[in-house]
């Protein structure tokens, strides 16, 4: 082999090397930094819906924060005492009354209070045609 023959192949052969070393080093450094995220890509994370939950039920006790009101289900009684935003304004102990509510933190928070109207069912007499 002629020295010009060895001297390429030499130089070819640290080319290749140099080329692997520079691809190792750059995947290295890749690996390394942490990715951009475009914050108009981002995944929305969605918040759990609060659960409104409303029952009607008779008032047993009434204070400017708190109102406990018994409930009747499936033959059970049940008395749940409730936190109040604001006072609630022509509720008496003894009223029938409609609550909406949220359960926070272990807690039932009213948000809405109504008295509950009795609604009556007319039955009218309709002639049966054959």
């Amino acid at each position: 082999m002629s020295p010009r023959i060895k001297h390429l192949t030499v130089v070819s052969v640290m080319g290749t090397i140099v080329i692997l070393l520079i691809s190792i080093f750059v995947v290295k450094i890749s690996s390394t930094v942490p990715a951009k995220v475009d914050s108009s890509k981002a995944p929305v994370v969605k918040t759990a819906k609060r659960t409104r939950v409303t029952f009607i039920g008779v008032v047993k006790a009434l204070s400017d924060t708190t109102i406990l009101v018994e409930r009747a289900v499936k033959g059970k009684v049940a008395l749940i005492e409730f936190i109040l935003d604001k006072p609630a304004e022509k509720i008496e102990v003894g009223d029938k009354v409609k609550v909406s509510y949220i359960k926070k933190e272990g807690k039932y928070i009213a948000e809405h209070i109504t008295l509950a109207v009795n609604k009556k069912i007319i039955k009218k007499d309709t002639p049966k045609t054959k």
